[in-house]
């Protein structure tokens, strides 16, 4: 499939001959459908937003018993979520239009950057505190910088307003016990929110058990005037390390199982976060408010990981490293919002943002040998030799300036116009004393980048009828926009300091949004075509170990489509649907092999991402009484090498649940991969050719009382 840009301009031609003639349509509100405020900062119903937006109900995630992003996220059309990552088998690897470099996505909590300038920190983020998920796909760099590369999902806690509380306990397969507590006064305009959570489980490979334990305390202060929301939090996480699969020929390698764990003894992934956000929205008259949100963050670490090397017979040798790193992170985003009216409506934004961050690690790299099977003899930390010892920092200050205007000429013609200078600065110093060497090889480097991000889309009221009895909104949208991005470090691997060149997104959209039968039912269609340039990926070194590099050129192409039913005859009954067409290829990419063959990947496709992908989900959720739902997923063959040379097979992913709803709380049971499906979920960016597979079936059972 194909999608030049030569047919968005012609999109937008279409769209301005056909001005003359909406301008004659009456005003009259949009159809109802949910409010979001990821695309432009300022609320504004979803269907008049010129791009792709999904809204994820957390409300609807405690009632699916969803414990981990890749739960939350798993029913977005489009979204690849599957579970499993370098950062733990917890975490996901976020896919977006066929994409899925883990820093390409900005991810923040109640607007703050969760893991700051580096890469997501997905450790940071309480499933069980969600008000909403706003899901916004494509480069959103104007508002929102350097991190909102590809796309952004942004997290919103809740922050109720009336007094009480409510105590959820559960457990489930592979050992899982948690508990969740959650408590409010309100005073008037004033409420202080507590939240706490803990949680258990051995998880499903060996030696993978987890652990973790987060409190909150918030303030939230309501006037006609303003508002201000205060969040102190506290976040203990660890989840003992995982090992990927190792894939030679599309099968996995002889002596490698699925459910075995062949990465050093006690290998783990420790955060211990310590963070501070505020929102302060205040007036400065009618039409013209302040706003400005703050986030500081301390996220210390422990990180022990090992990858394979290589394997043959019944043994195999791997590498790893152990590492303390300590981030810390100030965020800092100031506005000025106004509703201005000019030869028509203007929403106007302009702010300055800022972000910082510096990480320092300490640590050793080791290597050692291994005997796999279905008893693997792996040793300890502590009786493997120390390869070498290192230490590394490394710190990042990124200054963006921002304007964007809506300007809504007529009701039936929205433009936008934004653009952003980011002035971005790295510095990166690392310094590494083999065991046995005369001399530490240090090594330094630093780059400064001032570049421009912009966009520009138009949106169309085509129809707007919204107490009609059949078709209430047909909204057509085209976009144009282009980000840019500093290459992330991974100075958890690094061998040497190496500041590789800046990434840039370029992409077109052409979109229709519908909502029929008093806003019952939506329909949205989204084209896409995106040019990368400069990505980052994992290649093998000369010394066998991971070696970062920018991959040239890749382009994303594709379609995608998203229907929400709430069947109207049936109260409580709703349908959610998607499908997604992918075409993620390399245009310009070759790479040398550990044993100096050129590789050229021209043309091929990305290594794990399925051209076709589809999901749907029924549920029935009253307000009392029995509720259930069912959901299935499905991707088409996918890729394992970059040189396509091996495929592996196309899979179903099914979960169901039920609840039961009383006054006084709720019962549910949930399953989650009902078929057992074991497929490959992403593949590893530091272990060559190992890819991280889908857990087992799963159950979780769960009881919360209010009070």
């Amino acid at each position: 499939m194909t999608f030049p840009r030569a047919r968005l301009v012609l999109a937008a031609t279409f769209l301005a001959g056909s001005v003359s003639l909406l301008a004659q349509i009456p005003h009259s509100p949009a159809a109802s459908t949910s409010m979001v405020v990821s695309a432009t900062k300022t609320p504004e119903d979803a269907v008049d937003i010129a791009a792709p937006v999904s809204v994820v109900s957390g409300d609807e995630l405690r009632r699916r018993g969803a414990k981990t992003v890749a739960d939350a996220l798993q029913d977005v059309a489009g979204l690849d979520t599957g579970s499993g990552s370098d950062n733990g088998n917890r975490l996901a690897n976020i896919g977006i239009w066929g994409l899925k470099e883990f820093d390409a996505l900005l991810v923040t909590v109640d607007g703050v950057p969760a893991g700051g300038p580096f890469n997501p920190s997905l450790a940071q983020i309480s499933v069980e505190d969600i008000d909403r998920i706003e899901i916004v796909k494509g480069p959103q760099g104007t508002l929102y910088g350097v991190a909102a590369f590809a796309g952004m999902i942004q997290v919103f806690t809740r922050h109720p307003r009336g007094s009480g509380g409510a105590l959820t306990l559960g457990g489930g397969s592979f050992s899982d016990k948690h508990g969740n507590l959650s408590y409010v006064a309100a005073n008037g305009e004033q409420t202080i929110h507590l939240f706490g959570t803990m949680g258990r489980g051995k998880g499903w490979q060996d030696g993978t058990d987890a652990s973790s334990d987060r409190l909150s305390l918030g303030f939230s202060q309501r006037t006609k005037e303003g508002s201000v929301d205060v969040t102190i939090g506290v976040v203990r996480d660890t989840n003992y390390f995982g090992s990927p699969l190792p894939v030679e020929g599309g099968q996995p390698v002889a002596g490698f199982e699925i459910d075995r764990n062949y990465a050093i003894r006690g290998g783990r992934l420790d955060h211990r976060v310590y963070s501070l956000a505020s929102t302060v929205s205040q007036p400065l008259s009618a039409t013209v408010r302040v706003e400005n949100t703050l986030g500081l963050t301390r996220d210390e670490q422990i990180s022990v990981r090992s990858f394979i090397a290589s394997a043959e017979a019944a043994g195999a040798t791997a590498t790893g490293t152990a590492l303390t790193p300590l981030e810390t992170t100030v965020f800092n985003d100031a506005r000025v919002v106004a509703d201005l009216s000019a030869g028509g409506r203007h929403r106007f934004v302009t702010g300055i943002a800022y972000t910082a961050g510096k990480t320092k690690l300490e640590g050793t790299s080791f290597g050692f040998s291994l005997l796999t099977g279905s008893r693997p003899l792996v040793p300890t930390l502590e009786q493997v030799p120390v390869g070498d010892h290192r230490s590394a920092a490394d710190s990042r200050t990124f200054w963006g300036f921002y304007v964007n205007d809506e300007w809504t000429p007529f009701h039936a013609l929205t433009l936008t116009l934004g653009t952003r200078y980011d002035r971005t600065s790295e510095s990166l110093d690392a310094t590494i004393a083999a065991v046995g060497a005369p001399t530490p090889g240090v090594a330094s480097d630093s780059r400064t980048d001032g570049k421009w991000s912009g966009g520009a889309s138009a949106l169309v009221r085509i129809v707007d009828r919204p107490k009609a009895a059949v078709l209430d909104a047909l909204n057509l949208y085209v976009s144009l926009k282009s980000n840019f991005k500093p290459a992330a470090p991974n100075i958890l691997e690094a061998e040497s300091a190496r500041i590789l060149e800046p990434e840039r997104a370029r992409s077109g959209e052409l979109g229709l949004k519908t909502r029929w039968a008093h806003g019952t039912l939506s329909f949205d269609v989204t084209f896409f075509h995106m040019n990368f340039e400069n990505l980052v990926v994992s290649t093998v070194g000369p010394n066998g170990r991971p070696l970062l590099t920018n991959a040239g050129e890749e382009r994303f192409q594709g379609a995608e489509a998203q229907l929400v039913w709430a069947l109207p005859n049936l109260e409580g009954w709703s349908l959610a649907a998607g499908y997604a067409h992918h075409d993620a290829t390399y245009v310009n990419f070759s790479f040398l092999t550990p044993d100096g063959e050129l590789r050229v990947v021209d043309g091929k496709r990305l290594e794990l991402v399925p051209r076709d992908l589809w999901n749907a989900r029924l549920s029935y959720a009253p307000k009392t009484g029995l509720g259930i739902w069912g959901a299935v997923r499905h991707q088409g063959i996918r890729p394992l090498t970059r040189r396509n040379t091996f495929y592996t097979d196309s899979f179903y992913e099914w979960d169901a649940g039920a609840s039961w709803e009383f006054s006084w709380g709720r019962v549910s049971l949930v399953g989650r991969n009902l078929r057992d499906d074991r497929h490959y979920t992403s593949n590893s960016e530091i272990g060559d050719s190992q890819f991280y597979v889908a857990p087992p079936r799963r159950f979780l059972g769960e009881l919360t009382l209010k009070f």
